[in-house]
């Protein structure tokens, strides 16, 4: 297991932004993308789920050798530390979460949980997913099996945000912004509970959702605006641009269907 591990921390050029690494990985992403959104449209409540199940145990097998692997340390001899830093809970790695919600939770009886997952899902989760397939800088690293999982779980949350939102496109409505804010809220609140949980332990190491109201954030200009401004400030201004692109995601994603809604028929759609 040590050795297969080792193997596994096998290490790359950190790959640049448009690079080889990037563009090969982008175009499958943006292929699938496509494919299942078209060809699973109107697919049975069953297909729906199982697609999003074998996405859900692939990003959890590949998150899972992602954390063996930060927490393994090769040499004479070998040893184990795992840092709380690494623990998957970050707005990205929500997907790992609110997918059994979808899987699971009888929609009938909870609508509005069901509801919110599908906003947090084909919103938030979308637009993030999108944001760090093109902005790379932000997961790159000289790891390649790092690499390769950063870009699959960050490309599957666009496959799969998407393809929640066609096969749902139907239902969602300006309620399900509203409630993926309310998703987004509780779980900002879980992280910022988390941080400071961890304080002054891991002071310079922890900043679950980049609120960590005990350090500066590492957002680029977000870093500036809380040194100058304070916490209080930034927070207000993080959440307000999360407000602003879950909505314009929103806005986007059902201007399509409404411009595809006319020029096809009520059945095709």
């Amino acid at each position: 297991m040590e050795e297969f591990l080792h193997f596994l921390q096998g290490e790359m050029e950190v790959p640049g932004i448009f690079s080889w690494f990037h563009f090969l990985m982008l175009i499958p992403i943006i292929g699938l993308t496509i494919c299942i959104s078209l060809f699973f449209k109107n697919s049975s409540k069953k297909v729906y789920k199982r697609i999003l199940f074998i996405f859900w145990v692939v990003l959890i097998t590949l998150e899972i050798f992602k954390q063996l692997i930060k927490a393994f340390h090769y040499g004479h001899p070998s040893y184990w530390e795992y840092s709380i830093r690494d623990f998957p809970f970050s707005i990205c790695s929500m997907i790992y979460y609110f997918t059994p919600i979808l899987l699971f939770v009888n929609k009938e009886k909870h609508p509005k949980i069901v509801d919110a997952a599908i906003g947090y899902m084909c919103f938030i989760s979308l637009f993030m997913g999108i944001l760090v397939c093109i902005y790379t800088d932000m997961v790159m690293c000289n790891l390649i099996h790092i690499n390769v999982q950063s870009l699959l779980h960050h490309g599957s949350q666009v496959i799969v945000g998407v393809y929640i939102f066609v096969w749902n496109r139907k239902n969602i409505k300006i309620t399900t912004f509203y409630r993926s804010l309310i998703a987004f809220a509780i779980t900002a609140v879980i992280a910022i509970i988390i941080n400071v949980s961890f304080y002054p332990h891991f002071i310079n190491m922890i900043n679950m959702f980049f609120i960590n109201p005990t350090r500066i954030t590492n957002l680029p200009i977000g870093n500036i605006i809380q040194e100058k401004l304070g916490y209080p400030v930034y927070l207000i201004l993080f959440l307000t641009a999360v407000s602003a692109v879950t909505y314009l995601t929103y806005f986007v994603e059902t201007k399509i269907y409404q411009l595809v809604l006319k020029k096809k028929s009520p059945k095709e759609v």
